[in-house]
């Protein structure tokens, strides 16, 4: 694990951006595509909205990119809390990508269980034919995997004490977040698929996170979600902003 501390968003966003654009780059030269699942939340957003034009400079080719969600609300993806809408907002309608690259998370179906069991669906048609799945122990291969944390400790729609975080089994599950969440109805990849990445990146910023990264990052308690992230034969990279603390 490495992690890097920036003094403001606008440093760590920058430097996400291009790292993010340089998985990338590298994922499409070594295999030909890029796989990559998107964190919603507010700490990506500045970051999404400068790939488009790092990614011009550096040349990176949009037809090889494929765009997942680690989690979404259940809602429309035309609402202004959806995860969906938020990158499209910033990244996907700034850029020249084939709408076939895109598999947003497809919360018009009812009922809500059903968006879990089609996403897995979608994501095991998707990885079966890229040849990018550990058959041993049957999961998706993401190149890179965006996560963020809350203020209450989730990453993705993992929260602490919910009985999805100890899911073995399934890529995708539906998640009923605990009572002092707004949208409470989530569907979320699990921890396994997590675990199973080739890079794994933590975005983190907001004010009052600095407790909950600490006892991550330096106490190695498992009381939240992420510190249940460790990917075997991948990396796990944090961009952290110092306001946090």
């Amino acid at each position: 694990m490495q992690a890097f501390e920036f003094n403001n968003l606008d440093e760590m966003s920058i430097k996400a951006a291009e790292n993010i654009v340089n998985y990338g780059l590298d994922s499409i030269k070594q295999k030909g595509f890029f796989t990559i699942s998107l964190s919603g939340g507010n700490s990506p957003r500045q970051i999404y909205s400068l790939m488009p034009e790092i990614a011009e400079k550096k040349g990176l080719n949009w037809n090889r990119v494929f765009i997942f969600w680690g989690d979404e609300r259940y809602i429309s993806h035309t609402h202004r809390e959806s995860n969906y809408k938020m990158a499209y907002d910033t990244l996907l309608s700034k850029i020249n990508i084939p709408q076939e690259n895109i598999f947003r998370i497809p919360t018009e179906i009812e009922p809500v269980d059903s968006v879990a069991l089609l996403y897995e669906k979608i994501m095991r048609k998707f990885f079966t034919v890229a040849k990018m799945i550990d058959y041993k122990k049957n999961l998706p291969i993401f190149d890179l995997i965006l996560l963020g944390i809350g203020s209450d400790g989730h990453t993705a729609s993992l929260f602490p004490g919910h009985r999805a975080v100890n899911e073995q089994k399934r890529w995708v599950v539906y998640v009923k977040a605990h009572a002092r969440v707004t949208l409470r109805d989530r569907i979320t990849i699990t921890l396994p698929v997590i675990n199973a990445a080739k890079n794994i990146m933590f975005i983190i910023s907001g004010e009052g996170k600095g407790k909950i990264v600490k006892s991550i990052m330096e106490e190695k308690k498992q009381i939240y979600p992420a510190s249940k992230i460790n990917p075997g034969d991948g990396q796990t990279i944090w961009y952290i902003d110092r306001n946090i603390y």
